[in-house]
């Protein structure tokens, strides 16, 4: 990734010196900087609160009633998985997934993954619960896309929740696809 930034920012000097114009390309690059200090700070708040929820549900309970009551969903996605804690790491990723919180959400995953990596005796090969986590995490549905929603809103939408019933419809079928093909996989035998 450093590679590619910095390609870039070498790509964007030779084009603004072939125009004979390097005084707009620092202009350039210090406006940008200052979007996105402006962006991530505006991202802050939201992280911060769910995070914040997120530690409540952990500490009031309200993580494992959810989980006793997504037990069956989670039992048919991971069946092999007995480790209870790991289980609801797993649910709070799904969670902050849920809700658009995809920041949130990455901690969660990384512990879990961790987890589940340990539990594997960090095998080379993945076990069958990884690698549906890792299927349904990355075709999460998201019922409130909040990030997307707080972006669309800074930067103007006249409707920036238009795009929930889209987001919600793709994040189904994707998730679904993704489960139906960890399933395929799973009843294969690993050769």
């Amino acid at each position: 990734m450093n590679y590619i930034f910095g390609c870039m920012l070498i790509a964007g000097f030779i084009f603004y010196m072939l125009q004979g114009n390097l005084s707009s390309y620092a202009d350039v690059i210090m406006n940008s900087s200052t979007d996105a200090v402006t962006f991530v700070l505006g991202l802050t708040g939201i992280l911060c609160l769910w995070s914040g929820l997120m530690n409540i549900a952990e500490k009031t309970g309200l993580i494992n009633c959810f989980a006793r009551i997504s037990a069956p969903i989670m039992h048919y996605l991971f069946p092999e998985e007995k480790n209870q804690n790991i289980l609801a790491t797993i649910l709070m990723s799904f969670t902050a997934n849920i809700f658009g919180a995809g920041n949130s959400a990455t901690i969660f995953s990384l512990k879990a993954m961790q987890m589940m990596d340990d539990e594997n005796n960090h095998s080379h090969i993945a076990s069958s619960t990884m690698c549906m986590f890792m299927a349904v995490s990355m075709s999460m549905i998201q019922i409130a896309p909040v990030v997307l929603l707080k972006i669309r809103q800074d930067l103007g939408s006249s409707e920036p929740s238009s795009i929930i019933l889209p987001s919600v419809l793709s994040g189904l079928l994707s998730m679904f696809a993704s489960i139906v093909v960890c399933k395929y996989f799973e009843r294969k035998p690993y050769t």
